[in-house]
């Protein structure tokens, strides 16, 4: 009697099994080359859309998905995205958090998110992701080094500040233009005729607050009206109480306050109104800066300059799209115009 041939389960049968269809057996099956599977399933790569198409219901028949790893030896990327980010509790930046997520795997890209709480932890987490081998860093957080840029630069890695303006040469940005929106709010608290201008500093070696205080100041000046007096409040809700508190030990009292972000001015708003019985707009206006969701619930119905999140972050893609695996590429700046929302904050001009 003949013995029937079986698989005895040996290595060579155990590996098949579990490694699954490979790019030769697909192109066997499609009657093509193994580069031709590769640059069918490599985005941007130039092939017939009929081979393409081949290709596609080989890999079909047999379950062939794509081995990211082999892909990412091929093409000397690992297609992961880093996000370094800072100012959590500040709403605006979760939002953009999940934004830069969603829309990076719909790009079918990996991401790795480090949060920094101070310049020490934005170090740690940029030599974090250069050891992971990331594509590109999205920071967001501020105290990024030129050391580190230039680390970032010779290992082949693209990056790109996140609403922060900056003076490194290697290093590409997206953000709102905070300047002018600074001198919208000036604009804006001059026709309503108030006349004694405070500003609540964010943080002091963040660009986003050095550039909304220069422009609200450069305007106040056009304008013949004095500079603000300035108290920090640390960009926190805690930080803008405590800044309001003090403002009104001032003489005389300012009648306007413009805050460096919305929480802040939360802050403000709830010290004015709870704490020292003030009616707002009427004895102080106040203006913030983010447009958060928050800033316009009727509790505090906020004037503020909206960031244009999802069109920053838009535009943040459409760079790295450019820029990914080109390190040496010259760094490339884009402004995004801000809008200011009038609410009952302040009063109509």
């Amino acid at each position: 009697m003949n013995d029937a041939p079986f698989d005895d389960g040996g290595p060579k049968s155990r590996r098949r099994s579990v490694s699954g269809p490979t790019s030769a057996d697909v192109a066997r099956l499609a009657g093509v080359s193994r580069s031709t599977v590769s640059r069918t399933f490599t985005p941007g790569a130039s092939i017939d859309p009929v081979t393409a198409a081949r290709v596609r219901a080989a890999a079909e028949e047999l379950r062939y998905s794509v081995d990211p790893l082999a892909r990412s030896l091929i093409s000397r990327r690992s297609d992961t995205v880093g996000l370094v980010m800072g100012g959590l509790e500040n709403p605006f930046y979760p939002a953009v958090a999940a934004g830069f997520m969603e829309r990076l795997q719909q790009r079918d890209l990996r991401v790795m998110c480090h949060v920094a709480a101070d310049i020490e932890a934005v170090a740690d987490g940029v030599r974090a992701m250069l050891r992971y081998r990331v594509d590109a860093l999205i920071v967001t957080a501020s105290g990024m080094s030129n050391a580190a840029v230039d680390d970032c630069r010779r290992a082949g890695v693209t990056v790109i500040f996140f609403n922060r303006a900056v003076t490194l040469s290697a290093a590409s940005s997206v953000q709102t233009d905070n300047v002018a929106g600074g001198r919208a709010v000036a604009d804006h608290l001059a026709a309503c005729g108030y006349a004694r201008p405070a500003y609540v500093a964010g943080l002091a070696n963040a660009s986003t607050n050095r550039d909304r205080q220069a422009g609200f100041t450069d305007r106040l000046a056009e304008r013949r009206l004095p500079a603000p007096r300035v108290e920090s409040g640390g960009y926190t809700y805690e930080g803008g109480c405590d800044a309001a508190t003090r403002l009104l030990r001032t003489k005389p009292r300012p009648d306007a306050i413009f805050c460096a972000n919305d929480i802040m001015a939360m802050g403000v708003l709830d010290t004015l109104r709870h704490a020292h019985g003030l009616s707002v707009p009427d004895d102080m206006a106040v203006v913030g800066f983010d447009d958060v969701p928050m800033a316009g619930w009727p509790s505090f119905d906020l004037t503020t300059v909206r960031q244009r999140r999802n069109r920053m972050i838009e535009v943040t893609l459409d760079l790295l799209d450019d820029l990914r695996g080109d390190a040496e590429a010259p760094p490339v700046h884009r402004l995004i115009p801000g809008r200011l929302i009038l609410r009952s904050s302040t009063r109509s001009p």
